[in-house]
């Protein structure tokens, strides 16, 4: 038979131990995937459907005489850490005295406590000890499944190693596996092709079927989302870090539930397939992947078995056109004119000059229509089509004019430009990058370090909100193919968004600091030693603020004061409970004081230039610009924002003690925090640098926020830029170069060759 002769790349039980399972799964990932509830809320603060818990019973005497009657109509009981499906009970209907469960059967109150007390003590747990009972929502499969069964629930199995899903299996209940989709029961196992989600054929035990038990055929039946399915697997792999992964998943009528992961993810699927496992792991072992999307399209690249027909099959439906396509339209003589696609455009628009009428037929990649239009002056282009109106199409922004077609114009190349330009900045603002990586729990911790300096800092994050899947579909949409002179600023942007993406993905792994330093740069030796140098040239000049303190309100005074002098008074002062900065500046006109802070009086007048005499100026002078970009933000305008805010309070000559260092400091503490825990490297700090607790834990928080645990070996960089780009500018300025060309907006030194070339660039109104 053809899997057999193939025997060689079939994966067994030893060598995946050996071989993927040891080597790719540690100790702590084996306990994260086997602990349900934990995985349960792990998934979902990250956006991935779960089934919804009702209970979690922890103890023989939660199991009331009365708890039975709290509960649901329809749920299903099971424990923490089984496997195998056993101990697992679906209801779905309650009658006066007893339970149906998913496959008909009737049981009473008594046998379900057995159940639970079995549950409890270990019967079905992985390791046989002490276990809890989840009591949890009961899904319902997608009506496409009623097709194949008419019991329990099936699923879906996909096995993903290097963050591709490699092999799959749709595991269906029988009346004989009592409706649990465990082919050890009784189950019926369907192969996959991953290329198009169709089935390939099935296995019932160790034996290949052609036919369900109701006479489907086991071929060919299409899985619901299966597309969602694969980039739902390679994104649970990318966040959990389990390398050697088995996902269980099912298919409701509102779209994907993750059952459980599994990092002992069982060999079967090969049998269901009939495809040798090990042979394709090992051709993806040596793929760099850098995201879930690279994944899923290896993977499809890779693993469709019927390559020929998928091919043939996914050729999409729809006609696919670009921004730029040839129309014919029709009036009294038929016209050949060009028509833009504008995603952005509410209405349909042509020139008067070509037509006269409230309606329009055109035809359009070979399709006819007819829509409303509304006369303008069009300007670049003879039509504009508004992208509602093109749901019949495809629309790829990168699809290139062919030679026989009309090439951009230059009001065409500035309409698109500020098309795209408003499009990347609402992208961004939906990326809040420091409020999602601000630990919640900062002064707990900071209490219980100080007060016992052995213990390692666990900090944990506010949930995150933010559509990572629609963020990158918006990003897909725009045009990367426009003949603008500003476009290698939005290039850039997207890189940037891309990169605070991975980064948020990342958190609590190594890969947050690679990703740090795609945003923000690395620290190379020579930086850390041009840092030591500073602090030794340094050590003799020092002198400490000895100026007064004032209180939290006393400051809100001197801040209001600088306010109404610079004509800004729709700035508004916040309070915040809990700050990793005493102050901060944010793009929706509010300057934000940690609650209790309080500020040396030459410290206070450094932070009026640094953040308002720096960020709020740019930020101002950025609305008045033609391109919003400016307001947000280009690329890496960070970089140079707070190297000129460096230079600006450095300008002032104010006696600030440790906080003159502080820039060389947060290079020093993020240089070692890439070699040492949060304890280690504050230690570190304390000894050989003989700073203050207060400093230290600063610069430590600074270069470990966006980690759970801290003893990881790795760094949020931001803090570097303040030192590198403090640097940049006096380079800058020493070079010729004015300082008014810094504020123009919120722009990166590199950025001013393209800047400057902006037809109605305003100077800047806003300068210290």
């Amino acid at each position: 038979m053809f899997f057999s002769k193939k025997s060689s790349g079939i994966l067994g039980m030893n060598a995946r131990n050996l071989l993927y399972i040891s080597k790719y799964n540690s100790l702590a990932s084996k306990k994260f995937a086997d602990d349900k509830i934990f995985t349960k809320h792990f998934l979902e603060s990250r956006g991935i459907g779960v089934a919804k818990l009702y209970h979690v019973i922890k103890s023989h005497q939660q199991l009331t005489s009365d708890f039975f009657d709290i509960l649901p109509n329809q749920f299903v009981v099971k424990p923490n850490r089984g496997f195998a499906g056993g101990g697992i009970i679906v209801i779905k209907e309650r009658k006066k005295n007893y339970w149906i469960t998913a496959s008909g059967k009737r049981i009473d109150d008594e046998q379900l406590f057995r159940n639970c007390i079995d549950i409890l003590e270990g019967k079905y747990s992985i390791s046989g000890v002490h276990d809890q009972i989840i009591f949890e929502e009961k899904l319902d499969p997608h009506p496409d499944f009623r097709s194949l069964t008419e019991v329990g629930l099936p699923d879906v199995r996909v096995i993903a190693f290097n963050m591709v899903p490699t092999i799959a299996m749709l595991r269906v209940p029988t009346n004989e596996s009592d409706g649990k989709a465990n082919m050890e029961l009784g189950a019926i196992a369907m192969g996959i092709d991953i290329g198009s989600g169709k089935t390939t054929g099935a296995a019932y035990y160790s034996n290949y079927i052609k036919r369900m038990p109701n006479g489907q055929s086991a071929v060919g039946f299409q899985i619901p989302y299966w597309n969602d399915i694969l980039h739902a697997v390679a994104k649970i792999q990318s966040v959990t870090k389990i390398g050697f992964l088995g996902v269980d998943l099912v298919i409701t009528k509102t779209g994907l539930k993750v059952l459980e992961i599994n990092a002992r993810a069982g060999l079967k699927v090969q049998i269901a397939n009939r495809v040798p496992l090990r042979a394709r792991l090992e051709k993806i072992s040596d793929i760099k992947v850098v995201t879930p999307e690279d994944g899923v399209e290896v993977a499809k690249t890779l693993f469709s078995t019927t390559s020929s027909v998928i091919r043939e099959e996914s050729k999409p439906e729809k006609p696919i056109i670009g921004i730029m396509e040839p129309v014919i339209l029709y009036g009294d003589k038929p016209q050949n004119l060009y028509a833009q696609i504008d995603l952005l455009a509410e209405e349909n628009s042509i020139s008067e000059k070509y037509f006269d009428a409230s309606v329009m037929d055109l035809s359009i990649a070979g399709k006819r229509l007819k829509l409303p239009v509304e006369k303008g002056k069009n300007k670049g282009s003879d039509i504009i089509l508004a992208g509602k109106y093109m749901g019949d199409f495809l629309i790829d922004p990168n699809k290139k004019i062919g030679a026989s077609s009309m090439l951009l114009t230059a009001n065409l190349d500035e309409k698109v430009i500020k098309n795209i330009d408003k499009k990347i900045c609402e992208i961004d603002s939906r990326i809040k990058l420091l409020s999602n990586i601000n630990p919640k729990n900062l002064a707990e911790q900071k209490t219980i370090f100080l007060a016992h300096p052995d213990y390692s800092p666990r900090f944990f994050y506010r949930e995150s909100t933010i559509d990572f899947d629609q963020i990158r579909t918006d990003l897909k949409k725009i045009p990367r193919n426009v003949n603008h002179f500003l476009f290698p600023l939005y290039a850039n942007k997207i890189e940037s968004i891309e990169n605070k993406l991975h980064l948020l993905e990342s958190t609590d792994s190594k890969d947050f600091g690679v990703f740090s330093k795609k945003l923000f740069g690395p620290i190379t030796q020579n930086i850390y030693k041009s840092a030591l140098r500073f602090l030794r040239d340094q050590s003799g000049n020092l002198k400490p603020d000895e100026s007064p303190e004032l209180e939290t309100k006393q400051a809100i005074e001197v801040l209001n004061n600088f306010l109404n002098v610079n004509k800004l008074t729709h700035w508004e002062i916040k309070i915040l409970e809990d700050s990793v900065s005493d102050i901060q500046v944010t793009k929706r006109n509010s300057i934000l004081l940690k609650k209790g802070a309080t500020f040396k009086k030459n410290r206070l007048k450094a932070l009026l230039v640094h953040e308002i005499g720096t960020h709020v100026f740019r930020f101002e002078n950025g609305k008045n610009q033609p391109f919003e970009i400016l307001e947000r933000g280009t690329a890496n305008y960070l970089h140079t924002e707070e190297g000129l805010a460096v230079w600006n309070q450095n300008q002032l000559a104010l006696n600030l003690g440790d906080k003159f260092l502080k820039p060389a400091y947060h290079i020093i503490a993020i240089y070692m925090a890439e070699r040492m825990s949060f304890r280690d490297l504050f230690h570190y700090l304390k000894t050989t640098h003989n700073l203050e607790d207060e400093l230290a834990w600063d610069l430590c928080v600074k270069s470990k926020r966006g980690l759970k645990s801290t003893d990881l070996r790795t760094a949020f960089t931001k803090g570097s830029i303040y030192f590198t780009g403090e640097r940049a500018v006096k380079k800058f300025l020493k070079q010729g170069g004015k300082i008014e060309d810094l504020y123009v907006g919120k722009i990166d030194i590199e950025d001013l060759p393209l800047i400057q070339k902006i037809e109605g660039l305003k100077k800047a109104k806003f300068l210290p």
